[in-house]
């Protein structure tokens, strides 16, 4: 390891790492797209918390060295001495003890969110070698982790050096026309292995704690549209925090698209959908919850402007993500 690196330079290189990540994972016909980003995305992390170390500890190379306990045979004494590759050069920590070590020492800005979108980045690149480019279903939810680390990565390291993106592309291209991530209902091409749906269960259970109107995130989904084209009638919106801009409003309809499914529906849909599906005990606990997320569902009342009203509750095909981790989809075996 040199002994003159510095923050700075760590932190270009993290951020040259991200870029690498993104240029890969964009590349039209890539078979290593999912394990590539998650490998480059998961260094450009080390390197940003590597800077912060350095940087918080006056540049000093012993706050990210790995060390290691030996014993002194001429004094008896138990001494801590840097460990050592192959080579003989003094190692550095991983992200693995980095994020937990900082999380813990309540680093600014570092948020739980974001420390457990991280060990999801960690934990497909891990696994990448097994099961990445298998299946869809799986495709797509590294795209959404890979999305999220992405808007969080920018965030700190604008918060801790300053870092101007406007110069990249910072962006993650989701759109496919055969792959199907666009699909309403996504479906998969060969049944999820083993690996692929423990991750996918695992991924479940964290999505969960992301705490409302969190500063980073553990996943963000995409959706994208294809449209036939552009109407003369239509209106250019872009964001700004102007007080003379137009105000623009979801339309009823809007809603009925993204959540369109009653609960009779829902049901129906299971029945067709699944070959164990029954309108049980273990139904209503698995849909209990899903019911006051957002996510999943929306309640429509009678009056807008009166939660006692007359209500109606509506479902989202996000549920069906949830509802597969249970049931066993019809022609999967």
């Amino acid at each position: 390891m040199p002994s003159s690196i510095t923050s700075k330079e760590l932190v270009e290189k993290s951020v040259q790492a991200a870029v690498s990540a993104i240029e890969l994972y964009n590349k039209p016909d890539f078979k290593y797209r999912e394990e590539s980003f998650a490998i480059l995305m998961s260094n450009a992390w080390e390197l940003l918390f590597k800077a912060k170390s350095l940087k918080d500890g006056g540049e000093n190379l012993d706050t990210i060295t790995e060390t290691k306990k030996v014993k002194n045979e001429e004094t008896g004494t138990t001494e801590t001495v840097p460990k050592t590759n192959r080579s003989g050069n003094a190692m550095t920590v991983g992200i693995s003890y980095l994020a937990p070590q900082m999380f813990a020492s309540k680093v600014e800005g570092l948020t739980k969110e974001c420390l457990t979108n991280i060990e999801l980045l960690i934990e497909v690149r891990d696994n990448a070698i097994h099961f990445m480019n298998a299946d869809l279903a799986l495709a797509k939810t590294v795209l959404e982790i890979g999305t999220a680390s992405l808007k969080n990565y920018m965030a700190l390291a604008a918060r801790w050096f300053g870092v101007d993106f406007s110069r990249y592309n910072f962006f993650l291209m989701p759109l496919s026309f055969f792959h199907g991530f666009e699909a309403v209902e996504g479906v998969s091409v060969t049944p999820a292995t083993d690996q692929a749906q423990k991750f996918l269960q695992y991924m479940a259970t964290v999505e969960q704690d992301t705490a409302e109107g969190a500063e980073h995130y553990i996943t963000l989904a995409i959706e994208t549209r294809v449209v036939k084209g552009k109407g003369s009638d239509g209106m250019a919106v872009r964001w700004t925090n102007s007080p003379s801009a137009p105000a623009v409003t979801l339309r009823e309809e809007d809603l009925l698209e993204r959540y369109p499914y009653d609960s009779g529906d829902l049901i129906a849909k299971l029945r067709d959908r699944y070959t164990d599906f029954k309108q049980d005990k273990r139904y209503y606990k698995i849909k209990k919850p899903l019911e006051s997320d957002g996510k999943y569902c929306k309640v429509r009342y009678l009056d807008p402007k009166n939660a006692r009203s007359g209500s109606k509750k509506f479902f989202s095909p996000e549920v069906f993500k949830v509802f597969d981790l249970h049931y066993t989809k019809k022609g999967a075996g």
